[in-house]
């Protein structure tokens, strides 16, 4: 009966790891906002965001967001990725400008071996215990001659 019960909890125990490895936390819905240029000002009613020069691969950017609520941020995340392509990890967390509502940090796109240029900025705001998701879609100069 002993020899029954060690395979039976062993079995549990291994099936509960593997549930906690493979679960997903649970995020809000990415909201998709439309971005004509973002070297003008995209976002929405909570942030806007902004590169400060025309955006290239392999160039550093500098990125700048304005939370337009009165309300504490936490932290404030960006990724870059292409549609349907694994880009690897390309995340920044971005540095409060002396407790103001400006968030900034110095960004880079990674080449794209296929030559593409349409990017989705992925925004990630942790406020009040929650954290909202954005993306907004752009085009950056695929070339590195400028």
């Amino acid at each position: 009966m002993k020899n029954f019960f060690l395979p039976l909890i062993l079995l549990i125990a291994l099936g509960s790891l593997a549930k906690f490895y493979w679960a997903k936390p649970e995020l809000e819905v990415i909201s998709v906002l439309p971005c004509a240029d973002i070297n003008q000002f995209c976002g929405n009613e909570i942030f806007t965001v902004q590169l400060a020069e025309a955006p290239q691969v392999m160039k550093p950017l500098h990125l700048n967001l304005h939370m337009n609520r009165a309300e504490a941020v936490q932290s404030v995340h960006v990724d870059f990725a292409m549609q349907l392509m694994d880009m690897g990890l390309n995340r920044y967390r971005l540095i409060q400008s002396n407790q103001t509502s400006d968030w900034h940090a110095e960004v880079t796109l990674p080449i794209c071996v296929q030559g593409r240029s349409d990017w989705n900025l992925l925004v990630e705001i942790e406020a009040g215990g929650k954290v909202q998701r954005f993306q907004l879609p752009f085009s950056a100069k695929a070339n590195l001659a400028n």
